[in-house]
């Protein structure tokens, strides 16, 4: 075995023994909650729905700032333009 081979299996084994250690405090810490009957959330693994609930996020504040912006607008109304701030289109 050349000193190549034994870096890589050690490295594969150290990666080995930190995926075993998370697996055991996740479930320590899934049991826990069990036990106290509450709910245990799993990780959503699909990148496409990480992806979708990110998009919906940023569509939502950029909605809340133009309501934001709306409302200050009504607040500053004085009869003319001026103090007026432009709504970002969406």
């Amino acid at each position: 075995m050349d000193i190549i081979d034994v870096v890589i299996l050690l490295g594969v084994c150290f990666m080995f023994c930190l995926l075993i250690l998370w697996t055991y405090t996740l479930g320590l810490r899934n049991g826990q909650k069990l036990s106290k009957k509450e709910e245990v959330v799993l990780p959503d693994l699909n990148p496409i729905s990480v992806v979708n609930k990110q998009i919906e996020k940023a569509e939502i504040k950029k909605e809340e700032k133009a309501f934001d912006i709306m409302i200050s607008n009504i607040d500053n109304y004085d009869g003319t333009g001026i103090g007026q701030k432009d709504i970002p289109i969406r």
